[in-house]
């Protein structure tokens, strides 16, 4: 369970709110794209809190209305209170409560103090984001941003969308899947179109293709992207089968032969796995980390089974000179991570999200941890949100809770000094990434 205070604790908590920290994965673009709301309750539930209002029982239609800026809050207060009150104790509520309290003074829900925040609303600005991040000892944020707006890959590729310090990109690997999130893919003739537009080369063959993506990754690593993210687990398995490019080519050639064509599903598997074996090849050659998404998914009535990292176990053996990063603690499958991570060299634990999805888990997968797997391999934070840093930074007070409440628990247990227990801290927190993704930032400020 999350650790009731004690002398140890306290102190362990204390060390860690001094530390500083690298966020591993984020959505936010910067500054200068901060999310605006005009509406508290629309503010509040924005993010993953939304997710819980429905699992108790609210349609889309009614989080639609919730949603809708242009409904007075008192209009939307008698269902958002039933709601509420279903749905107020879990892990994605306490970053709604946390931000209340925190940034805007307000230690309870009722439609009094909404309507106080709704009129703070206003005060978000760039530079509050800035000093909001900065405060709170954050000097990296590795972010996941341009495969959606605000982020704009075609852009970033040519030069003209900067991330300015401390955020870095990632390129978001799904842009090139068969399968993804994204309106046009490999999978449609104007998704290749659009590859070659990105590429400034013409793709007539799967070669071409490959040839193409291979030149797009090179240039995203001279523009600054530190790491390819994949979250394909959303939209298919994590069995990534090995596949003979004579198998995949036909499927490809379907797509080159009619501009009208469209791929469907299990028809494109076996070139989506034939690709995704090509860019962990590319990323060996590129020097790129990997970040896969494992475990738990956003939103509603997905299966969990195919996001296992258990499936995933033959890319990482067959990919050895690629590192993987492993995100959100594989939520609910602990024992499978922990067996990868002790015996695959080229895994690191990702425990972005995972601290608002079972803080309990997230404690009990870091004890586990300790004792399994060597403590430079865990990578402790990351808040998995939009250019909404408060939650961010509620998000990382509750993890920096877990953390210390973990240590505490191995120190008193007598499994850690003291002294080691802050050592891995720092390093869970900051030493780790810093070395896995090559930033090469200072500890200490200048």
């Amino acid at each position: 369970m999350i650790y009731r205070s004690s002398p140890t604790f306290d102190r362990l908590l204390s060390y860690i709110d001094g530390l500083p920290v690298i966020d591993c994965h984020e959505h936010m673009a910067g500054p200068d794209h901060l999310v605006l709301f005009s509406e508290p309750i629309a503010a509040l539930i924005a993010g993953y809190y939304s997710g819980d209002l429905i699992s108790a029982g609210l349609t889309e239609q009614q989080l639609g209305f919730l949603r809708d800026e242009a409904v007075a809050t008192g209009d939307k207060w008698p269902l958002f209170k039933e709601y509420w009150e279903r749905s107020q104790h879990t892990a994605y509520a306490r970053v709604v409560k946390l931000v209340m309290r925190d940034v805007y003074g307000e230690a309870d829900m009722s439609l009094a103090a909404l309507e106080r925040i709704g009129d703070r609303l206003a005060e978000r600005d760039p530079a509050a984001y800035r000093q909001m991040m900065a405060d709170a000892k954050i000097r990296c944020v590795i972010t996941d941003a341009l495969g959606w707006p605000p982020g704009d890959f075609g852009a970033f590729l040519r030069g003209e969308q900067i991330f300015e310090d401390p955020w870095r990109p990632v390129v978001p690997l799904p842009l090139f899947h068969v399968l993804r999130h994204h309106e046009h893919s490999a999978r449609d003739w104007r998704g290749i179109q659009q590859i070659s537009d990105w590429a400034d080369r013409p793709i007539t063959s799967l070669d071409e293709f490959s040839e193409a993506v291979f030149e797009i990754l090179r240039l995203a690593k001279v523009r600054g992207a530190l790491a390819l993210k994949d979250q394909c687990a959303y939209n298919r398995s994590l069995s990534y089968d090995v596949v003979a490019k004579g198998d995949a080519e036909p499927i490809f050639n379907r797509v080159l032969n009619d501009s009208n064509a469209v791929l469907g599903w299990p028809e494109a598997k076996p070139l989506d796995d034939y690709l995704f074996h090509q860019y962990m090849r590319f990323a060996r050659e590129l020097d790129f980390p990997v970040q896969i998404h494992t475990g738990h998914m956003a939103g509603s009535y997905n299966r969990v089974d195919k996001a296992n990292v258990r499936l995933f176990v033959p890319v990482l053996d067959l990919h050895r000179d690629v590192k993987f990063d492993l995100f959100h603690g594989n939520w609910p499958y602990v024992g499978d991570l922990l067996f990868v991570a002790k015996n695959y060299p080229n895994v690191a634990l990702n425990l972005t999200w995972l601290y608002i999805i079972d803080p309990i888990y997230a404690q009990q997968l870091l004890e586990r941890a300790a004792m399994t797997v060597p403590h430079s391999k865990i990578h402790a934070f990351g808040g998995d949100l939009l250019d909404m840093p408060e939650r961010a930074l509620a998000h990382l007070k509750l993890a920096k809770h877990v953390i210390a409440a973990a240590l505490a628990n191995l120190v008193e247990s007598d499994w850690l000094a003291e002294e080691h227990a802050r050592s891995i801290a720092a390093q869970w927190l900051f030493d780790n990434p810093n070395r896995f993704f090559a930033l090469d930032i200072a500890q200490h400020q200048p």
